[in-house]
């Protein structure tokens, strides 16, 4: 590191800040801190969301996937793309026609009262404060290994908590708008920066250019599939077909929530309208599975070339190893730049998105009501200050590995999923139900790995059934409200057979939904072979096969 790298740097964290704050100027209500009241562009909200789910934390996971499997290793999130295009076509447009602040206000909307109530609650706890905390913890995670690369004569404690204080206050002086525009910078950053990385590392003398690079390779490191025939890789070919097949719509992970909740939800829910919202999630569709992902996966195979000896919780740093020493000066200081660029856009969007969740669906409407937004936006600080310090202790004193977290959250979700999309097509959902779907996918995970009950291979299976069967049979026992049900269907207009054979039951005038489902699906299917055969043909070109 010269001094025109930490000029760079410097630069860099200036812009960011400038940015956020001539952006969301005018901006001092709480609807506007949580929601921009509802003005943003569909590029800038879509570019927002693709930021977030772009951290610091994210080459390092795809290179840790590329090190250990192949290229293949990335159909662990690659998989995704088929819920976020069915978020594209079905839930953008009903979340903007719920007009709910935040995701979770939905359960207000489509439940009775006092179930409601405790799943609005626990939820509030468990996502915006528990998993909430949890993610920015591995993205610390992410950034300390960095960090202790580049700086390994300076505490690693202290630079992490300066960047998270640096993130910390432009999060809650701008809110969600300042965010937004902060991030479409630094996605775009750090994209550039990832490019680069990927050209100086192909064309450094140690590799010798893509072919040298191929010949270095084993075959099996190449393959855009996992080999079927064989099951002797912990992550086989059974793994991979249930995630393609299930774990899509069931299993709950930030970013690629089945029916487009979290922070997805509330960047559609702060475009202007149903046309934007959906502009906004096609772009983030586009830009997190097409445009993101070869920089890091050329980078991650140079790595394999030049660490081989790595360990599989370290491999990681590949990533960070080829930055250190391929990169010239000057570049060295900017790729430093775009790592916090991912950084900072993902724990932002995450103090703002958990702070939403504990005080619209906390703390004020029932811990105390009724006040004014200014007493709101203080506890708001004092929230996202907890956040900081919670996260950063777990990152240094509990995380190690950042692609097994991605793991473990697909598998100990599996079941989550039905619940949040079959709410929107089944009156017959109720809210003990969902509680249930959120609860028991966990505690069945555990029992099933403490037990070796089944192979952890097929705990989507296992997970994702039996809690489809107890979300039934507690919802069939603990029925909604009628006039609830009556003010969704009224306020929301859902599609499928479901809602209206329950609409003609209930005498009322049945509404012919835009959202045609047979319409849907064919959309999806066409958009999966476009990513998908995009995706790969750059590959394809990239690898000169």
């Amino acid at each position: 590191m010269f001094w025109v790298d930490y000029l760079i740097i410097v630069i860099f964290l200036i812009i960011s800040f400038v940015i956020g704050h001539i952006s969301s100027r005018k901006e001092k209500t709480l609807k506007a801190h949580f929601q921009s009241e509802s003005k943003l562009a569909w590029f800038v909200s879509g570019t927002a969301m693709v930021a977030t789910t772009f951290a610091a934390d994210t080459p390092l996971a795809v290179t840790e996937l590329v090190y250990q499997y192949g290229i293949w290793g990335n159909w662990i999130w690659w998989y995704m793309a088929i819920g976020s295009l069915f978020t594209v076509f079905i839930f953008a447009p009903l979340w903007k026609r719920a007009k709910v602040i935040t995701d979770l206000e939905l359960v207000s909307l489509r439940y009775a009262k006092k179930g409601s109530q405790v799943l609005r609650i626990g939820k509030a706890l468990y996502l915006g404060l528990f998993m909430n905390v949890m993610i920015m913890a591995w993205v610390n995670l992410a950034i300390k290994k960095i960090l202790e690369v580049f700086f390994p004569n300076i505490s690693s404690l202290l630079l992490v908590s300066l960047l998270f204080l640096f993130a910390l206050v432009y999060t809650s002086s701008t809110g969600l708008t300042g965010i937004s525009y902060i991030d479409t910078f630094q996605f775009f950053f750090a994209m550039g920066g990832c490019v680069l990385l990927a050209f100086f590392a192909i064309s450094s003398p140690k590799i010798g250019g893509i072919k040298e690079l191929i010949s270095k390779l084993p075959s099996e490191k190449l393959a855009f599939f996992p080999e079927f025939s064989t099951s002797e890789s912990p992550f086989h070919y059974t793994k991979f077909l249930l995630l393609v097949s299930v774990a899509w719509w069931a299993s709950w992970y930030p970013g690629a929530e089945p029916g487009g909740g979290g922070y997805i939800a509330q960047r559609i829910l702060a475009t202007k309208n149903e046309k934007e919202a959906i502009l906004s999630s096609l772009w983030f569709v586009v830009a997190h599975y097409f445009i993101r992902p070869w920089p890091w996966i050329l980078v991650a195979l140079v790595s394999l070339v030049l660490y081989p000896n790595l360990a599989p919780n370290e491999s990681g740093k590949g990533f960070i190893y080829v930055m250190r020493d391929l990169l010239p000066s000057g570049f060295l200081g900017l790729l430093l730049a775009s790592f916090l660029a991912a950084y900072l856009s993902t724990i932002a969007t995450h103090l703002n998105w958990g702070a939403s969740y504990l005080i619209y669906d906390l703390y004020k409407p029932y811990i105390k009501p009724n006040q004014n937004d200014f007493h709101y936006l203080w506890i708001t600080k004092l929230i996202e200050l907890i956040f900081m310090i919670s996260s950063i202790l777990i990152t240094f004193y509990g995380l190690e590995s950042i692609s097994g977290t991605w793991s473990f959250l697909i598998e100990a979700s599996a079941g989550v999923g039905f619940a949040l999309v079959a709410r929107w097509f089944l009156p017959v959902i109720s809210a003990w139900g969902e509680l249930v779907g959120f609860v028991v996918p966990l505690l069945i995970h555990f029992l099933g790995q403490y037990f070796h009950l089944w192979d952890r291979n097929l705990s989507i299976l296992y997970n994702t059934s039996f809690t489809i069967v107890l979300v039934l049979v507690v919802s069939y026992f603990t029925k909604e409200n009628l006039d609830t049900l009556k003010n969704f269907y009224l306020t929301v207009n859902p599609p499928g057979i479901f809602w209206k054979t329950w609409a003609e039951k209930n005498n009322l005038s049945i509404q012919e939904s835009n959202i045609s489902l047979s319409h849907v699906f064919i959309k999806v299917l066409a958009g999966l072979l476009i990513l998908y055969l995009g995706l790969f043909l750059v590959g394809k070109i990239l690898l000169l096969n």
